[in-house]
């Protein structure tokens, strides 16, 4: 019998010693992300070690393009992709092969991928040189049987964790460029050694144990749909859908990713097992796609004053209204299939943070964060949704909402709640083309899951779906955004479970729920994507600016639109500014920050121009008074949609009072002259007065205007002026006169 070779070499060995080293100084590796975890506390300031703890990054590209599954005593046949992104040749490439001892969990297949030993090593392919931004592809036959040479020695079926090292030289220099790591799913022999009964042909360590049947654990698997909903922000009600790029139409069409996630979710019977967890703003975005859509960068203005004809000559808005967009039919196709679904649940709108909505303490946003979801999708499929939980995409809350959520089970909460397995939530959200580094995950095995291929990343999880649905009952959340191969590999993985008797069939609606009051409710561990307290406050006061904005307007029975559809799409670009999507994604955090806040202060210009479209337009800079009862005259101006119904405040220089009325009602989209008269004190000629619009509850609306309002005595005191000051010019106009008239006579 060949054994397997024990060695080390230095890399490896010195980033295990190190992570060994983390790990002494915490809880034990078995522990990481189990129920009893650490105690709670504040999410703690964001930096590097929050994101990645553990692995050195590679200094070549190294990717895993092709690997066939097997079974005992097959050989694995690999092929990878070399890219050099250096400025030097490398020379003297090699891959060799790795691997350590099957994982019987989650968590020791994550410690594996995060710090393990991969002590017995396997064959192993020389790649020659590699010149700057060259590229190659390389193929690899690794042996598994006893009885072969330069084996991996795997006599047992299981799941084994692999690495794949690439090493060679630089300037004469030895060095290591790159690993690859993935949890192997190896299959029992499907023939007999020579000399074995069919049913001897898989060795099991305890042939007694092997002659009961084998105990069956119920598995459900949730499978969230969400994407990028790129909506130019300071979107209205009534307004047509404008899209800054047609990212999502080449998603929907046959082939793209959100049409290959239908594909595999209707391709596999899991027998009741799934949901499918869909976002409700991508939904609504689809349907509003559905029937038509324009593509640009801009939004027109939704309060613009009307032009003249003769402004409009040389007007270039039409070069700037954008292009229609080409998805419609897609977008309709697609979400007749979603029609046929067997099971529907909701994620928070545009897969927002839950959380952090809710810490607005704004009703409205919270509900249509929470809450609104259920109502989408039922009204766009005809289907009410299979249960109330709500999949948050963060996979814990620390706030209180109201509805049952599905968390982490290494979290706490307030409120009613089902758990998935953590451990197996955070290995799965390593997959697709956003791994994600989820807050409830142990920050000890966090690192740049992106170092790992993609192919790599599906393998693993869906090793883990595997080893945990082996181990107990499972409840497997799948990633907020999933890319094709991943999903594939892990319904492969769940409907080998359930086909063979593995696992029975469990609905995400008879998940038990538990009611929870913890006094700190959330992840157990510093969330790296968590929103800042500053974050939160600002999407606050924009809401509350929406608000009020949506206060002021009224309700008409002969327009359609009523205010609280205006303001809608404003509160949902709110909640968009909360998506984890790519903020959970260490690669692109600091981008998703940036797209946050672009959207923010957009939206911020929206609500100022909004505003501003409610405004007061004065008579002149002067109005003259001439008597008490003169009305003084000043126009009222709605650039909006719906009439608005504000008060008028005013602050003037003395005891002026300005007779305004209780409330004043604007037309939609028109103006109205307001008549109000001024009660000036008897001794004062003029007073300067500041007036502007404001809400019932007095919130400043439009920008002040500045009038001066003056009496008849007023005008005579300062014509009188005038005149004594034209006399004496006239006077010493004519007394030079004559003075110069003596003065040539003297001549």
């Amino acid at each position: 019998m060949t054994r397997p070779r024990l060695y080390r070499r230095g890399r490896t060995a010195a980033a295990t010693a190190a992570t060994a080293g983390l790990l002494a100084l915490n809880a034990p590796w078995a522990g990481a992300n189990t129920v009893e975890g650490p105690q709670f506390s504040p999410a703690a300031v964001v930096d590097t070690q929050q994101w990645s703890a553990a692995r050195a990054s590679d200094e070549l590209d190294f990717d895993l393009l092709d690997a066939q599954p097997i079974s005992v005593g097959d050989a694995m046949h690999l092929r990878f992709l070399l890219h050099n992104p250096t400025s030097s040749t490398v020379d003297d490439l090699q891959i060799t092969s790795r691997r350590g001892d099957a994982v019987a969990s989650t968590d020791s297949a994550r410690e594996q991928l995060a710090g393990g030993a991969f002590p017995y090593f396997g064959a192993s392919t020389t790649a020659d040189s590699l010149a700057p931004e060259e590229t190659k592809e390389v193929e690899l036959i690794v042996p598994t049987a006893l009885a072969d040479e330069t084996t991996l020695a795997i006599d047992e079926p299981g799941a084994y964790p692999l690495m794949f090292t690439l090493t060679g030289s630089r300037d004469g220099q030895a060095t290591s460029f790159a690993e690859e790591r993935l949890i192997y799913d190896v299959a029992p022999s499907a023939t007999p050694e020579p000399g074995q009964e069919p049913e001897q042909a898989t060795p099991q360590p305890d042939q007694a144990v092997q002659q009961d049947p084998p105990q069956q654990h119920a598995l459900t698997v949730v499978y969230p749909i969400t994407s990028e909903i790129d909506i130019v922000p300071g979107d209205t009600g009534g307004e047509g859908l404008i899209l800054s790029n047609d990212n999502l139409a080449s998603e929907l069409a046959e082939g793209g990713r959100l049409s290959a996630l239908l594909d595999s979710y209707f391709s596999h019977n899991l027998r009741g097992a799934g949901c499918v967890a869909l976002d409700p703003a991508l939904i609504d975005t689809v349907d509003r796609m559905a029937r038509g859509y324009t593509v640009n960068q801009t939004r027109p203005s939704v309060a613009q004053r009307p032009q003249r004809l003769r402004d409009s000559w040389f007007d270039s808005d039409r070069d700037t209204r954008g292009e229609p967009g080409t998805g419609s039919q897609a977008a309709a196709a697609w979400l007749a299939r979603l029609k046929n679904l067997d099971c529907t649940m909701t994620m928070p709108w545009a897969n927002s943070d839950a959380s952090a909505v809710a810490h607005t303490n704004n009703g409205f946003l919270k509900y249509e964060a929470t809450q609104r979801g259920a109502e989408t999708i039922e009204r766009i499929t005809g289907k009410p949704v299979s249960t109330d939980l709500l999949a948050v995409g963060s996979g814990y809350i620390s706030q209180s909402l109201d509805v049952p959520t599905l968390v982490a089970n290494n979290s706490q909460w307030k409120g009613r709640a089902a758990t998935f397995d953590a451990s197996l939530g955070a290995l799965l959200a390593h997959t697709g083309s956003k791994p994600q580094t989820v807050g409830y995950s142990n920050p000890q095995l966090r690192y740049d899951y992106s170092m790992d291929s993609g192919l790599s990343r599906a393998l693993s999880g869906a090793a883990g779906l595997s080893v945990a649905a082996r181990a107990g009952d499972t409840v497997a959340k799948l990633p907020n955004y999933q890319g094709e191969s991943a999903a594939q590999a892990a319904l492969d993985a769940a409907q080998s479970l359930v086909d063979s008797g593995t696992s029975t069939a469990r609905g995400v609606a008879q998940l038990p729920i538990e009611d929870q009051d913890s006094a700190q409710p959330g992840s157990p561990y510093a969330d790296p994507a968590a929103f800042s307290d500053a974050e939160i406050v600002r999407v606050e006061q924009q809401a509350r600016y929406t608000d009020d904005l949506t206060n002021i307007m009224v309700n008409d029975p002969s327009i359609a639109l009523t205010r609280y559809g205006f303001t809608l799409p404003l509160r949902r670009g709110l909640i968009s500014s909360f998506s984890i999507t790519d903020r959970a994604t260490s690669a692109q955090f600091s981008e998703a920050v940036a797209t946050s806040n672009e959207r923010l202060e957009k939206q911020s210009e929206m609500l100022r121009e909004l505003r501003d479209s409610v405004s007061l337009i004065p008579p002149g800079n002067v109005y003259t008074r001439v008597s008490e009862s003169s009305p003084l005259l000043i126009v009222a101006e709605n650039g909006l949609p719906l009439p608005v119904e504000a008060r008028m405040l005013y602050e003037a220089s003395d005891d002026s009072v300005l007779n305004t009325p209780a409330t004043v009602r604007i037309p939609a989209k028109g103006s109205i002259t307001v008549s109000m008269t001024a009660s000036m004190p008897n001794d004062t000629d003029r007073s300067d007065i500041r007036l502007w619009l404001a809400t019932p509850n007095e919130s400043t609306i439009s920008q002040p205007i500045n009038i001066a309002v003056q009496t008849r005595a007023g005008i005579l005191s300062v014509y009188g002026v005038g005149v004594i000051a034209a006399l004496a010019l006239v006077l010493a106009t004519l007394f030079r006169l004559g003075k110069k008239k003596k003065n040539r006579r003297q001549r």
